[in-house]
């Protein structure tokens, strides 16, 4: 086992070229340690890792839904400033003032001075500068000046924040000497981040120069020379430093961060070649990745015409900036690990991609699996032995999901359970399925308790496992409302890009509580528009409501999303609308986001259901990711448009009487109805029965549960309202 590499810690062991490596181990393994520490660090309740505040519907916890079950040291550097510019997506218009901007233009030309000595000390832009540690910029310490300006307060120096790599908590190896940028970014700013990012000190503050050099090379080239000091504090005080990371703290708007509000999201990124400045420093970003991977094939690895493609690049061809077309049935390959019934690969697959491979040890689960996605190479086998098969054949994708085991990060999981010590190992097996499978882009779908914490060492270990083979990874709590889900759900979401590739943005959201014209958002799915999608003439055995169990529960309007969580077994709380049953397995998956054709397949129908990523999320999240890596790669995309079924979405809602009595918006499609075995014939629109246990009669249009356009069976035990003496034929 390679000590560096194979162990999941945060605490990475000593690596190959580095024997000074700073952090000393005891005796114990690395998971040993960690084991360690979470049973002895104290809980911290006041140290909130993320922002979940979004909608109204957020307010649900998670913890209800889911119970169930070489420069010579001391000269400075003259660089360029570094452009750290992403493209960003739109923005929502905010109705808020705005603050006044942080690091506004200097305006008078007299105020920006080029060069200053201090001390003794010749300061310009370019300079790194140690300065006193900041604690709210994860104990920065050194500045990388951007700006000497003068002010009627003395002279002030604007620039970048570094901090060294040990100091972010084992997400980054604890390297000596290696530094990291610390960004923190409003996405309502639409400034450069290293111009928004910026801080200002009095030149007072400085300590001394440093030389720090910036590269997207990697770890160990340009480190300090070896040799030449006396001992590790002397390599502290004097050595060279490196920079070859960015980590991004990012908020919604400036007044959260402004208010001490926590940040939404979060960037470990490694440096690519269009952020460091000078070219000796630099390396190509092709080149980068033909070291990892082997190189990439442009528009997605899957040519029917070509079933032996292998993964070339020229690192010197121009041509990969000329803009080509895709070749007939092209795809992005995409691995699913952990695939349960498929969720994610029915929505990587409407969203244009190519299923190629996938791993569940779960019997129905792979059952399900095999009939939906008969052309991917399914392997029905414990992830490590999976891992152990995989390691001896090339098999590289171009996009990799993971959606590892949950329940014991969830908020809901206060006891110790027997599976708890496989579920905290499995976590760590993504990072051999990285360096096994090196796909250019990967997901990874987790419960959001993982952050609290109490599992921080857990977290982060996960990050770093991804940050040691030098993927960028960023991560954010997602309302999945947002992204298209029809049901109440809040995920961890990461996305990690191999070296050499851009790390990808999240999709703008494009489902809202309350749209702005002009915002590009559709009003969230609702229960109706999703129940409506169900066949009506009674062949699915996943969807008998008339063999529902009675219950009698307060009912409510589907004008609206599911506002729980579904579950493995459903999930705490949820029930039909009008009070008097539960969902059936068919309205369950329906509501989840699977077609309404998804055959599901014994055993344990409903934990399947429940354990999915939902489709519905996973295609908004990978027609994104395609559309950005069809622009990477330079290659025309296709012309998406909206289905059918996506555009009955928007169809009308239907009218109320009260609350939760509804009009049916259209007649209803077929001439014959049930009551339980029993034929239902009408000849008008309007049809009322008589329960036989009582006076209450029920008029179709007006108050009718199921004989409306949701296609659910008539059954009297459900209906309510009076309508008297309107007869009706039973056969």
């Amino acid at each position: 086992m390679n000590p560096t590499t194979d162990l999941p810690s945060g605490a990475p062991g000593p690596h190959p070229y580095d024997d000074e490596w700073e952090e000393e181990q005891s005796g114990d393994t690395a998971q040993d340690a960690i084991e360690r520490r979470f049973h002895e660090m104290m809980s911290h309740p006041d140290r909130v890792t993320i922002d979940l505040t979004e909608t109204q519907y957020d307010k649900v916890s998670e913890a209800e839904c889911e119970n169930e079950a070489n420069l010579e040291p001391g000269v400075a550097q003259v660089i360029e400033v570094i452009d750290l510019t992403n493209k960003k997506p739109p923005r929502r218009p905010r109705q808020t003032a705005p603050l006044q901007q942080r690091n506004p233009p200097i305006a008078l030309p007299n105020r920006w001075i080029e060069c200053y000595t201090y001390n003794g000390m010749e300061l310009k832009r370019g300079t790194t500068v140690e300065i006193h540690a900041d604690p709210r910029l994860c104990d920065a310490s050194f500045l990388l000046i951007q700006f000497i300006i003068r002010t009627e307060s003395g002279i002030i120096l604007r620039g970048l924040p570094l901090t060294r790599t040990r100091n972010l908590r084992g997400q980054l190896q604890r390297l000596r000497n290696e530094v990291a940028l610390v960004l923190h970014i409003d996405q309502d700013d639409i400034r450069p981040e290293e111009e928004q990012a910026a801080i200002e000190i009095p030149v007072d503050k400085i300590q001394k120069i440093r030389t720090c050099h910036i590269t997207n090379k990697n770890f160990p080239e340009h480190r300090f020379p070896v040799g030449i000091y006396k001992d590790k504090e002397e390599i502290e005080e004097k050595g060279i430093l490196i920079c070859r990371w960015k980590c991004c703290f990012i908020w919604g708007d400036a007044r959260k961060r402004v208010s001490g509000s926590p940040s939404t999201e979060f960037v470990v990124a490694h440096l690519t070649a269009k952020e460091v400045p000078r070219a000796r420093f630099r390396a190509s970003d092709a080149c980068i990745m033909n070291v990892w991977r082997g190189g990439k094939v442009r528009g997605g690895a899957h040519i029917p015409e070509e079933p032996e493609t292998r993964l070339t690049v020229d690192v010197e061809d121009e041509s990969q900036d000329v803009w080509v077309s895709r070749k007939p049935g092209q795809q992005y390959t995409f691995a699913d690990m952990f695939c349960g019934a498929g969720g994610a690969s029915c929505g990587a697959k409407d969203a244009g991609f190519y299923i190629t491979l996938s791993c569940d040890n779960a019997d129905g689960a792979c059952n399900t699996y095999r009939l939906h996605f008969p052309e991917a190479d399914l392997r029905h086998q414990d992830m490590y032995d999976f891992i152990m098969d995989m390691r001896v054949s090339r098999h590289h994708i171009d996009f990799l999901h993971l959606s590892p085991p949950c329940q014991f990060w969830s908020p809901a999981h206060t006891t110790a359970g027997v599976n708890d010590e496989a579920n905290i190992a499995i976590l760590f097996s993504c990072h051999e399925l990285i360096k096994i499978l090196r796909p250019r882009v990967f997901t990874l779908e987790q419960t959001f308790g993982i952050l609290h914490p109490r599992f921080e060492y857990y977290f982060n270990a996960l990050v770093y496992g991804f940050t040691q083979y030098n993927y960028s990874v960023r991560w954010k709590v997602v309302n999945l409302l947002s992204w298209g889900a029809p049901s109440q759900r809040q995920r961890l979401v990461m996305i990690g890009a191999c070296p050499g590739e851009e790390l990808p943005p999240y999709p703008v959201a494009t489902h809202s509580r309350d749209p702005i014209p002009g915002d590009g958002t559709k009003p969230y799915r609702t229960v109706w528009t999703m129940l409506k999608r169900i066949r009506t003439d009674g062949a699915d055995d996943l969807h008998e409501p008339h063999n529902m169990a009675r219950v009698q529960k307060l009912p409510w309007d589907p004008r609206k999303p599911l506002p729980r969580t579904i579950t493995c077994g459903g999930g705490q709380g949820n029930y039909h609308y009008n009070g008097k049953r539960g969902f059936t397995l068919r309205e369950f998956a329906t509501l989840q986001g699977f077609p309404a054709n998804y055959r599901f397949q014994k055993p344990e129908q409903k934990r399947q259901i429940g354990n999915a990523f939902p489709p519905l999320v996973v295609k908004t999240l990978y027609k994104n990711l395609r559309r950005w890596l069809e622009q990477k790669d330079h290659v025309f995309a296709d012309e998406d448009e909206l289905s059918e079924s996506e555009e009955e979405d928007y169809s009308s809602e239907p009218e109320t009487n009260s609350e939760v009595e509804f009009m049916g918006s259209r007649k209803a499609e077929k001439e014959v109805e049930y009551l339980g075995k029993r034929k239902l014939r009408h000849s008008s629109s309007i049809m009322s029965i008589r329960d036989s246990n009582s006076d209450t009669e029920m008029d179709n249009d007006a108050r009718s549960e199921d004989v409306h356009s949701l296609g659910v069976c008539v059954d009297a035990v459900q209906q309510r309202g009076a309508r008297p003496n309107v007869p009706i034929e039973l056969e």
